[in-house]
Formats: structure tokens, sequence, C-alpha cells
């Protein structure tokens, strides 16, 4: 009995042992999937939980290397016309954008509408934009048309003003934000999720400083976005409610020359700030013929400008002139054909090349051995080639930026047969095909002649072979008879 008790005392404490050693190894595993799918995520940074004083200006600098050294989290550095990365810092990293936003908004705006159309405030546009946000303080019912909607959106960064342009445009905030992210996917932007029109502060809206520089590429092209987005002074006359001028002037320092941080290549900017996100902006400056974007996120106050300052400069003495394709290069040998009568005549080859190269300024990441070349060509010609002929193109990329389409021309002529000798051939070709059945049908009939006259005769030998063994044998009976009768 002793023993029993002692045998299920031991069997009991191995299993609580057991149980716990597997709960315990079970918490190792799921803390390590946890930490993995943390890593994945990758959350916004929050700029909030670090400690910072606005008096805090550390200086952009180069170091040693002759790199960029900024204080920004991320940024970017995009040319404007082909989209190349000039630089970059963590410029896929995912950040809250706060107001930079606004640039998204306002190119759907400057996409959908035109500047006399009205919008109306609604009591959401007025009262619901959140505690501590931007605004032009509009009236409820008040009117003001699209043009002076983009420049207190561009200028004063007014949120009031972007709900009520995304009520006009789609009904509701939340329909309008389907659309910018829509619209985000259109232009390539694949980390980014936006969840309001104005970028005050939500978890679910994040971007990336790279995302954010491909959309300004975009906005940039439209006339009506750069009226606003460069604009340092502004009013609004006096509206239905309003019986006042309202004065914006632009909030980005960098455009203004009377500020410590004005940059002369500027051309237009787009500041941003929330606890979470910290300094954002985004700006577009003009140098010598070359076009630059730049981005920061998660920036401290007026880093933002020298962070930026730095980064234009660097990168606009990071250009030369590079030739990528060579006159006469790129050779391709294409098939010739011509239709005639629903048939096709292969005419042969055709070579074709680059009539002219291309050079161009390009940032020093680029060069002849970098660039990727594919061709939009048919797979043949058709009719007939003549020297100097557009066949198709030649595409330049890097990085998946198409940098250039240069035409494909043919070397040399290869004519086409004309249609007077195809129509010579054609009948040619037809009294030999009407000789050759001709030839067929009369060697056929020859053939039935011969084999009815083959079996005629054989007939007629069978009946004249048949009829001298009746005679002999006829005879041969007659000589018999008259033997017997003597």
């Amino acid at each position: 009995m002793k023993h029993i008790k002692a045998l299920f005392a031991f069997f009991l404490l191995y299993t609580i042992i057991l149980n716990n050693a597997t709960e315990i190894f079970a918490e190792d595993v799921n803390l390590s999937q946890e930490a993995e799918t943390s890593a994945s995520q990758a959350d916004p940074l929050d700029m909030s939980e670090e400690e910072y004083s606005p008096d805090d200006i550390i200086p952009a600098y180069l170091d040693e290397k002759g790199d960029p050294i900024i204080v920004a989290k991320s940024a970017v550095v995009i040319d404007a016309d082909s989209g190349i990365i000039v630089w970059g810092k963590d410029e896929n990293a995912v950040h809250y954008p706060a107001s930079v936003t606004k640039v998204l908004t306002s190119l759907i705006a400057c996409e959908e509408t035109e500047p006399t159309d009205l919008v109306t405030f609604s009591h959401e546009a007025v009262y619901g934009i959140g505690e501590g946000s931007s605004s032009i303080a509009v009236r409820e019912g008040e009117t003001l048309n699209m043009d002076q909607c983009l420049h207190a959106i561009l200028m004063a960064s007014a949120n009031d003003v972007c709900v009520g342009v995304s009520e006009m445009i789609d009904g509701t905030q939340e329909a309008f934000v389907e659309r910018m992210n829509q619209r985000a996917k259109e232009l390539g932007v694949l980390n980014s999720h936006f969840d309001n029109s104005h970028g005050y502060h939500s978890e679910n809206h994040y971007t990336t400083a790279y995302d954010m520089a491909v959309i300004l590429k975009e906005a940039v092209k439209n006339e009506k976005f750069m009226a606003s987005f460069n604009c340092l002074t502004y009013e609004i006359p006096e509206t239905n409610i309003v019986d006042e001028v309202r004065y914006i002037n632009h909030k980005a320092k960098i455009l203004w020359e009377d500020s410590p941080y004005y940059y002369q290549y500027i051309k237009g900017a787009k500041t941003g700030f929330t606890d979470q996100a910290g300094n954002t902006l985004i700006s577009y400056a003009e140098k010598d013929g070359i076009k630059l974007i730049c981005c920061v996120l998660a920036d401290r106050g007026v880093n933002t400008y020298t962070d930026t300052i730095l980064l234009f400069d660097y990168c606009f003495g990071r250009y030369s002139e590079q030739t990528l394709v060579e006159p006469g290069e790129l050779q391709l040998s294409l098939p010739v054909c011509q239709n005639y009568n629903g048939n096709v005549i292969d005419l042969g080859t055709v070579t074709a090349s680059v009539a002219e190269g291309y050079s161009a300024l390009m940032p020093s990441v680029v060069n002849k051995e970098s660039v990727t070349i594919s061709y939009d060509v048919p797979d043949s010609i058709v009719g007939g080639v003549n020297e100097g002929e557009v066949l198709g193109a030649a595409i330049v990329s890097y990085g998946g930026n198409q940098l250039a389409a240069l035409n494909i021309t043919a070397d040399e002529t290869v004519e086409a047969i004309p249609e007077e000798v195809l129509i010579k051939e054609e009948k040619t070709k037809k009294l030999i095909q009407i000789c050759m059945w001709s030839a067929v049908g009369l060697a056929i009939f020859l053939a039935i002649i011969i084999a009815i006259n083959r079996i005629v005769n054989s007939k007629m030998y069978k009946h004249k072979h048949k009829y001298k063994k009746q005679r002999k044998k006829y005879r041969k009976a007659r000589k018999a008879n008259r033997r017997d009768k003597t």
C-alpha cells in the first residue's frame, strides 16, 4: 500500500512539473511570435515619447566622407522628372505625416474640381476637426470657391477647409479618404494609409518619406496646385457669412526671403506637425534645370529647414552630364513581311538602331552600366521599310523609372513587292497550276484508257483462246467419226 501511495505521489508531481514546463515553453514561443509580428508590422515612430526642447537646434552638416548628417529620422530627395532617388535615409520607414497629408488632398481637389467650384461648409467640417487643429475659422453654412480653399489648405494648413473640400467632392470625408488611398495606389505608393484628409493624428494614418515624395512629384505637374503651393500671401474676401477679409500667410519659413531659413531655389513647400509625428516638411526646388523634391519626416522644429537646405545643396551637387546611349547603338534585326490576298510574303529582315543618342544631366547614381533598356517594337514590320523610318522605341530606365524613349529607326530600305508584280506572279502561278492540273487530268485520262484497253484485250484473248480449244476439239471429234465409218 505504501508503494502504491508513493507511486501515485510521484506521478502527481511529474504531471504538475510537466504541465508547468509546457506552459513556460509555450509562453516563450508566443513571446517569440509576438516579437516577429511586432517587427514585421513596424509601427510608426511616436515622436511624443522622445524628450525634446524647441531651443535645441542641431545644424545639419556633412561628415568627413562628405555625406549628409541630419536630425530627421527619415528623409529622401528624388528627381522630380524621373523619380530617381538621389539620396535617402530610411526613406521607406513608416511615420506619421501630420499636415503634409494635405498635398494629396490638394492634388485630388485640383484633379476633380475647377477653381470656381463652390464649397459650403457643414457642421462636421467646422466642429469635427479635432482639438487644436489649424484652421481659418470657417463658419457653418459659409461658402468659399475652390481656389480660396486650396490656398487655405496649402498655406494656412486649414483642417476645416480639408473636410469641407472632401465633403464637396465625395459627400463625406470617409468616402474621400477611400479616394485618397486609391489615388495613392495609382501613383505607386505602397507603404502608406490615410485615415483623414488633413493629417490630424490617427494610428491608422501613416506614410513614408518616399511615398510622400512620389505624391508631390505628381502634384507639382499641376498648375492649380503650384499656384497655392508656392504662394506667400493671399486674401480671402468677405463671404456670405463673414464680413471681413481673411489674410493668409504661408507657414513655411523656407519660402520667405526675410527668414534665416530661406532657400533661394525653393519653389514650394508644405509643413506639418503633431506631437506624435514631430515636425514634417515636403518641398520642391529647382536649380540649373534640375528639379528636386525633398521630404523629411519625424524631424524637430526648425531642423526641418536646416535638414532640407543641406539635402538640396548636397543633391544639386551630385548631378553631371551622362551619355547613356550612343548614336547607332542598340541594333536590332526585325522581320519584314507583306500581306497580299490573305497570304503573308516574307521580305527578309531589316536592321534598326537608335539614330540619336541620349545624354542628360543625371544624379551620380546613374551611369551607362546601371540603366536598363527595353524595346517597344512590333514583332514584324508589315509592308516594306524605308531607311530612317521610325519602327518603335528603346525605353531607357533606371530603378523602375523611365528616363527616355528613343526612336528606333531603320538602317536600310526593304522594299515591298509592287502590286502589279504580285498580280503578274499570281496569274503566272494560276496558269502553272492550270497546266499542272491539266497534265494530271490528261495523265489520269490516258491511264484510264490504257486500263480499259487492257481489260478489253484480256477478254478478247480469253474468248479467242476458248474458241480455238472448241474448234480443236470439234476437229478431233470429226476425225474420230470418219474412222468409225470406214
